[in-house]
C-alpha cells in the first residue's frame, strides 16, 4: 500500500503549514510523470515517475538536457504520493523542501524492461511522453563512494533517437510551467508592507440569551439526531433550519480549560492521546476555557470524509492527518451556552475560530446552509457522501437523541430506463415516467417517478417520448394507465430505497442520461441508399421481438440499417463480412455465418478463399447498398468484417487492437486505457481511431499500407501489443486466459490474424436494447458516461447532425512497423 511507502514523505513534512498533499489510502492506477521545477535551498528539477500507487523521484540538480552527451546527476529522494503529480505552488519558509514549485513538464511514460528489475540493477530505461520531454531516457545508478552507502545516486541522460537534440537547450527555451503556463519567478510573492496588529477577538458570551453563567462539566453527552426521510425546513415549513453536511468519522467533545486539552469521545472516553498533533491546534484558540462539539475526520483528496482513512491514520499514529469540524460552541470562558439558540451559537463559535481556519488548518468550521436544505441534500448524494444534518435555528442544545436535530441519509442514485408515461393535462400533458430494469435480458417494472420536472422538461420528455409508442411492449406488473414507449430513453433518478418487489421508493428525476457526438457533419455526404433501395426492403415478421418480450423487433433492425447506411457501408463494401443472425429472435438461437446460405440475396457477393490447411471454401462480402439491406430480412444483426478488400485479400490495410475489461474493470477505466493507447500508437508514428465495441470494450483501430501478409501483420500486431502491455503492466495483459485478466484489460491482437474479424463500424450487437460498435472521436470518446446509450434508436439521428468520424480514415495508413516480439 502506498501508505507505508509514504512514511518517510509525511514524517518530513507539517501538512499543517505546507499545501503539499498528504497522500491518499489508495492511489489510482496509471502511468504518468511530472518534472518539477523547484526553487529552494538549491535550485533543482525533480523527476517523478508513477511507479504503482506512488511517484518514484529523482532530484535532477542541472536538470535533464536533450543531449544524449550531457550526463545529469539524478538524486533519488524519497516516495511521494500519486497527488503530487499535479502540485504547483509556493511551500512556506522553514518547511522542507520550502519555495517555489512548478509543473515544468507532465506527460506518461513507459517502461522499456521490467521495472523492478531495472531499479534493482540499476540499468533503467523508459520511453517518456511529455509536452517538453520525449523519447527514450535512461537512469544509471552510480557506485557509493566510502562511507556515503546511503546515497542513491543516478546519471539521467537522452537517448539517441528522433527526441534527441543536441542544439536547444530545452530549460531555456522553455522555462514555463505546462500547466498554469506561469515561470517559476511569477509564483514568489512580493513582499507585503507589515500588517496592522490584529486586534484580539472581543468574545462576549454572556450576551447570548438563555446562557448561565459556572463552571464547565466535566462532560456534556452530545445530542443525537433522527433520522428522517426528507430534509426538514423545505418549502412550507414555518421554522428555520440549519443545514450541514453529515460527516463519516468519531464524535468528539474537544474540552479546553487553562492550556489543558482533553478530547472526549461519544461514548465519554478520553482519546486526547489518540489524535497526534490536534491538541495543539485547540491551545492556539483565544479563550480560557470552551466546549467544543465536532466530528474528527480524515478527507481524501477531494475533501470528503472517509471512516477507512481515519482509521489507518489512527492506527499508524495520527500525526497532523487529523481534521476537526467543529458545529457547536456549548460552554466558553465561564458561561454555559447550551441554553442559548443554536444560531447564536454558531455564530460566536465562528467568532472564537476567527483567524485561527485556513484551507489547510487542523480545526474547520462546520459551514451550513439556511432554510431549504433539498439543494444541498442533492448536492450531498451526488458527492456520494453520508448525508446532511438538519437543525433548528431557535433550539437549545439538548443532549440525548432530539427531534430538533434530524439525519437525512444521503439518496441512491441510478440509471433507469424510461418504459412509458402517464399523461396529466394539467401538467404539460405529462404525470410521470414509468421506469425499467434490464435483468438477464428483460425489462422489468420499477415504479414511476413523479417529481423533478419543470414545465420545460414536460415539454421536451413528452416531445421525445410520443414518437417511441409505436412498437412498445407493455411490461409485467405495470398499473395499466401507463402508455408505453420502446426503451431506448434513460433516467438519472435519486431514490431512498427499494420495496420488496424491488419498486423504487421516493424516485426523483435528476436528468436524461444522453450522449452527444461532435464530429461536424459534411455539407454534403455521399449517398449509398437510394429511394429505391428504401422501397425494395422486404421484412416477414416485421413485429417479432428480439431477445425479450419488450426486445426491439425485426422491423427496428431493418430501419436501423438504412438509416445508417450511408455511414456504414464505406466501411464495409469490398470487405469479406461474417453475420451474425437470430432468425427466431431468441439470443440462443443465434449464430456465425461465415459462408454462403440457401435463399441468400443474390446481391450479396461470394469469393474463394484458400485456407493456411489447403482447403479452398467460400466467403461472403457485400458488394451494394441491395444487398445490404436485403439481409435484415434473413434475420442479420451484426456485420463482422476482415482487416483487408476482398480483391487484395492477403494484405491488411487496418489492423485492431480490442480492449477487453476484465472483471473490476470500469467503463471509465477502459476510456482511460484507450487514450493511452492512442499515445503509444502515435508514438510509433501511427494514427488510431477508435470506436465502442458494443459491449464493455473499446476497439483501437489503425489503417495500415497494404504491403504485409497476414503472418506478418499478426507477428507485428503481437509485438506491438507487448509492448503496449509493458507500458502500463499493471492496467494490461495480452493472456488470453480469464484468471489472468481480473483488474486487467486484455488486448486482443489476435483479430489480426488472416480470416479473423471485428464487428464492423456501426453494426448492431445481438444484445439488450441492440447497442452499436459506434466510430466517435477522441473528444467524445471521454464523455460518454455508457457505451449502451449509442444504439439502433439514438445513433441514426446523431449521425444525421455529427457525420462519421472516420469518413477520411483510409487517408492516415501508415507502414506498420515491423516489431520484434520484445517490441524493441
Amino acid at each position: 500500500m502506498a501508505t507505508s511507502k509514504l512514511q518517510v514523505y509525511r514524517k518530513k513534512r507539517d501538512f499543517s503549514k505546507t499545501s503539499e498533499p498528504p497522500g491518499s489510502l489508495v492511489g489510482e492506477s496509471g502511468n504518468r510523470f511530472v518534472v518539477h521545477k523547484h526553487h529552494a535551498t538549491a535550485d533543482h528539477y525533480d523527476l517523478r515517475l508513477q511507479v504503482g500507487d506512488v511517484l518514484k523521484s529523482w532530484a535532477v540538480p542541472k536538470g535533464p538536457s536533450l543531449n544524449p552527451a550531457d550526463k545529469r546527476l539524478a538524486v533519488e529522494t524519497e516516495d511521494h504520493p500519486l497527488e503530487y503529480i499535479d502540485f504547483e505552488g509556493v511551500i512556506p519558509e522553514g518547511e522542507y523542501g520550502g519555495g517555489p514549485m512548478i509543473v515544468w513538464d507532465t506527460g506518461v511514460w513507459a517502461p522499456m524492461d521490467d521495472v523492478e528489475k531495472s531499479l534493482r540493477t540499476g540499468a533503467f530505461k523508459f520511453r517518456l511522453a511529455g509536452e517538453k520531454l520525449n523519447g527514450g531516457w535512461m537512469l544509471a545508478r552510480l557506485k557509493p563512494k566510502p562511507g556515503e552507502e546511503d546515497q542513491r545516486n543516478w546519471l539521467l541522460f537522452k537517448e539517441r533517437d528522433l527526441a534527441a537534440d543536441a542544439t536547444t537547450d530545452i530549460l531555456s527555451a522553455r522555462p514555463e510551467s505546462v500547466k498554469s503556463g506561469r515561470r517559476i519567478e511569477e509564483l514568489v510573492e512580493k513582499p507585503k508592507p507589515p500588517a496592522k496588529p490584529v486586534k484580539p477577538v472581543k468574545l462576549n458570551p454572556s450576551a447570548l440569551p438563555g446562557a448561565v453563567k459556572g463552571t464547565a462539566p466535566a462532560r456534556i453527552e452530545p445530542q443525537l439526531a433522527t433520522q428522517t426521510a426528507v430534509p426538514r425546513g423545505s418549502a412550507g415549513q414555518r421554522e428555520v433550519w440549519l443545514h450541514e453536511i453529515k460527516f463519516d468519522g468519531y464524535r468528539t467533545m474537544a474540552h479546553l480549560s487553562a492550556g489543558e486539552v482533553r478530547l472526549i469521545t461519544r461514548g465519554g472516553l478520553d482519546w486526547t492521546k489518540r489524535y497526534g498533533d490536534l491538541p495543539e491546534a485547540f491551545r492556539r484558540l483565544p479563550c480560557r476555557d470552551a466546549i467544543i462539539d465536532g466530528e474528527i475526520v480524515v478527507p481524501d483528496d477531494k475533501g470528503i470524509s472517509r471512516f477507512a482513512l481515519l482509521q489507518e491514520a489512527l492506527s499508524e499514529g495520527a500525526g497532523n492527518r487529523l481534521v476537526f469540524y467543529a458545529f457547536d460552541l456549548l460552554h466558553l470562558d465561564g458561561w454555559n451556552l447550551m441554553g442559548a439558540p443554536l444560531e447564536k451559537r454558531k455564530a460566536l463559535l465562528a467568532e472564537l475560530l476567527t483567524g485561527q481556519v485556513s484551507a489547510r488548518s487542523a480545526i474547520q468550521l462546520s459551514d451550513h446552509v439556511v432554510g431549504d436544505g433539498r439543494g444541498l441534500y442533492d448536492q450531498a448524494s451526488e458527492m456520494g457522501l453520508e448525508g446532511i444534518v438538519s437543525k433548528r435555528a431557535s433550539a437549545p442544545y439538548q443532549s440525548g437523541r432530539s427531534k430538533t436535530w434530524t439525519k437525512t441519509k444521503a439518496l441512491q442514485i441510478g440509471d433507469f430506463v424510461i418504459a412509458g408515461y402517464t399523461r396529466s393535462e394539467a401538467a404539460e400533458g405529462l404525470a410521470a415516467l414509468a421506469l425499467g430494469e434490464w435483468v438477464d435480458g428483460e425489462l422489468q417494472y420499477r415504479g414511476k417517478v413523479g417529481t423533478g420536472f419543470d414545465a420545460e422538461m414536460l415539454k421536451q420528455l413528452l416531445a421525445r417520448l410520443e414518437p417511441l409508442r409505436a412498437g412498445a411492449a407493455k411490461l409485467e406488473g405495470a398499473p395499466k394507465e401507463i402508455i408505453w414507449v420502446r426503451p431506448v430513453l434513460t433516467a438519472h433518478i435519486h431514490y431512498s430505497n427499494r420495496t420488496t418487489d424491488n419498486a423504487l421508493r421516493h424516485a426523483v428525476f435528476k436528468g436524461l442520461r444522453d450522449v452527444e457526438l461532435s464530429t461536424p457533419a459534411p455539407v454534403q455526404r455521399k449517398r449509398f441508399i437510394s429511394d429505391a433501395d428504401l422501397a425494395s426492403i422486404s421484412i416477414t415478421n416485421p413485429t417479432r421481438r428480439l431477445f425479450g418480450r419488450s426486445g426491439p423487433t425485426k422491423l427496428d433492425i431493418a430501419v436501423y440499417y438504412a438509416l445508417v447506411g450511408d455511414f456504414m457501408l464505406p466501411h464495409i463494401l469490398g470487405r469479406p463480412v461474417s453475420l451474425v443472425r437470430c432468425p427466431t429472435g431468441r439470443a440462443q438461437d443465434c449464430f456465425f455465418q461465415r459462408h454462403p446460405f440457401t435463399g441468400m440475396p443474390t446481391s450479396v457477393q461470394t469469393f474463394q478463399s484458400t485456407n493456411s490447411e489447403g482447403e479452398t471454401k467460400s466467403y461472403l462480402s457485400v458488394g451494394d447498398a441491395k444487398g445490404y439491406l436485403a439481409l435484415a430480412q434473413f434475420g442479420v444483426v451484426e456485420f463482422h468484417t476482415w482487416g483487408t478488400v476482398s480483391n487484395r485479400l492477403e494484405k491488411a490495410d487496418r489492423i485492431v487492437f480490442d480492449l477487453d475489461p476484465g472483471e473490476g474493470i470500469t467503463w471509465r477505466e477502459v476510456v482511460e486505457a484507450a487514450v493511452h493507447i492512442r499515445g503509444e500508437l502515435e508514438a510509433l508514428d501511427l494514427v488510431p481511431f477508435v470506436k465502442t465495441s458494443g459491449g464493455k470494450g473499446i476497439h483501437v483501430v489503425v489503417p495500415i499500407a497494404p504491403k504485409h501478409n497476414w503472418k506478418k501483420v499478426h507477428q507485428a500486431t503481437s509485438a506491438i501489443a507487448t509492448r503496449l502491455a509493458a507500458s502500463a503492466p499493471e492496467v494490461f495483459t495480452t493472456t488470453m486466459g480469464k484468471d489472468k485478466r481480473v483488474k486487467r484489460i486484455f488486448i486482443d491482437f489476435h483479430r489480426n490474424a488472416r480470416s479473423h474479424t471485428a464487428a464492423a463500424p456501426y453494426s448492431l450487437r445481438a444484445r439488450t436494447n441492440l447497442p452499436a460498435s459506434t466510430p466517435v472521436s477522441w473528444g467524445d470518446l471521454e464523455s460518454i458516461d455508457a457505451p449502451e446509450d449509442l444504439n439502433y434508436s439514438s445513433l441514426p439521428g446523431l449521425l444525421v447532425t455529427s457525420g462519421d468520424p472516420w469518413a477520411e480514415i483510409d487517408a492516415f495508413a501508415r507502414d506498420l512497423p515491423v516489431l520484434s516480439e520484445a517490441g524493441k
